[in-house]
């Protein structure tokens, strides 16, 4: 438990700090054509999506921070530690989104991939993504590991 709201802490902090430090500078390439750090302002969700309509999302991204912070405390659903892990760097980037709703009436994105043609996104996003992602492979492979224990003690 204390895992997961430890994980949630540490992302929060750094997609801010690195927000405070990147957000709003000059346009810059960091690797070439490959990273550069280009500010915006997203008042929708992933690729701009819904502009416009912050409150919406701060709603349902207080209420989604609420019921990761049940899951990571309540031991009914998830117990391992990755899972913990994995929901607290979910709840940090949910909630520190929000938190730039609340604050400053979007999402501040400045890392953007400019040899491909993508959204401009920032840490919180990254957390969210890498964080689901490894929830939902770590959720798959023990399904598919107890559904092969069953089938052995079934035979």
């Amino acid at each position: 438990m204390i895992l997961g709201l430890i994980c949630a802490i540490l992302t929060i902090g750094v997609d801010q700090l690195t927000k405070f430090l990147a957000y709003g500078k000059a346009t810059k390439s960091i690797l070439g054509n490959l990273l550069w750090f280009d500010s915006t302002l997203n008042t929708g969700i992933g690729f701009s999506m819904f502009e416009g309509m912050s409150y919406i999302f701060i709603f349902t991204s207080l209420i989604a921070s609420g019921i990761f912070i049940w899951l990571i405390i309540s031991k009914k659903y998830f117990n391992s530690k990755l899972e913990k892990i994995c929901l607290g760097v979910i709840l940090g980037g949910t909630f520190s989104n929000a938190l730039d709703r609340i604050i400053f009436g979007g999402v501040r994105d400045f890392i953007s991939l400019r040899f491909i043609n993508f959204p401009i996104f920032n840490i919180a996003d990254v957390a969210i993504v890498v964080g689901a992602i490894i929830l939902c492979m770590y959720l798959f492979i023990t399904n598919i590991l107890k559904n092969k224990k069953k089938e052995k003690k079934e035979q």
